[in-house]
């Protein structure tokens, strides 16, 4: 990991998201000082974060899985933070596992407090209306692997997901070369800062700088907003080493487990 100083706060915001950013609306949060776990509206999904455990890990995944009984995915996010020492280890000797498609067992959680460069002949535009939410779904459904039922239940989603978003400021960017959209990505706000998500590029149009200036658009919508920087969890094989480039600096490293 890098020297280079970062706020604890933009730290901590990009080690355990769910934590510091609002749930979509129809969730449960339970936070106390073992986890922190989110139950998505309908109870299609949910995330555990946050993990300080001062008990047997044992007896934090049976509470888990009490208060997730019926959820169709329960992912852990286990960061350099989280106790007691070797937690991912232990999980896995209790059944969890690595995640399914698109999701990737490790990566860098990272952090951005000084301006990212500017990317010319690639526009960007806030979306606004469901056409273009639907648009930027199939790239990101285009650009990595998805199984045909996550896909599917993305698809199924998708209207519920953009009026959740419009309601929540629209943090959903497209960027476009020759008028085309070939590049998705999004953000959600907290008081430390924005913290990037569903960042994709269709596959043919990559190097071209889109992925750039979808990041440089969600810095300038965090200075607009008078947020101190950015935060994400990046995989090491892909986004992790261009945001190196723009400036991230890797605060921890995130195990990614399912049960």
């Amino acid at each position: 990991m890098s020297s280079v100083s970062i706020s604890p706060a933009l730290a901590a915001l990009a080690e355990d998201p769910e934590f510091f950013t609002e749930p979509p609306d129809g969730s449960a949060r339970h936070a106390d000082e073992g986890f922190c776990l989110t139950i998505g509206p309908h109870r299609r999904w949910a995330g555990v974060c946050r993990l300080r455990l001062e008990r047997d890990p044992a007896d934090a995944v049976a509470e888990v899985q009490r208060l997730t009984a019926g959820v169709d995915s329960v992912m852990w996010n286990v960061g350099s933070s989280a106790t007691p020492d070797e937690l991912p280890q232990r999980l896995r000797a209790l059944g969890l596992r690595d995640p399914d498609p698109p999701f990737d067992p490790f990566v860098a959680a990272m952090a951005l407090e000084h301006e990212p460069p500017a990317v010319d002949g690639v526009e960007v535009r806030r979306i606004e209306t469901l056409e273009e939410h639907l648009a930027g779904l199939e790239i990101v459904l285009t650009s990595s692997t998805w199984t045909e039922r996550a896909a599917a239940a993305e698809r199924e989603r998708a209207a519920e997901v953009f009026e959740r978003r419009q309601r929540r400021g629209g943090l959903q960017w497209l960027a476009y070369l020759d008028d085309e959209p070939i590049a998705f990505a999004a953000a959600d706000r907290s008081p430390a800062g924005l913290y990037l998500g569903g960042g994709s590029t269709l596959p043919d149009a990559r190097g071209r700088g889109c992925y750039r200036a979808l990041v440089r658009a969600r810095w300038d919508e965090a200075i607009r907003l008078g947020l101190p920087g950015l935060a994400v969890q990046a995989q090491y094989g892909s986004s992790a080493p261009i945001l190196e480039r723009l400036g991230f600096v890797e605060v921890a490293t995130i195990h990614t487990l399912q049960s």
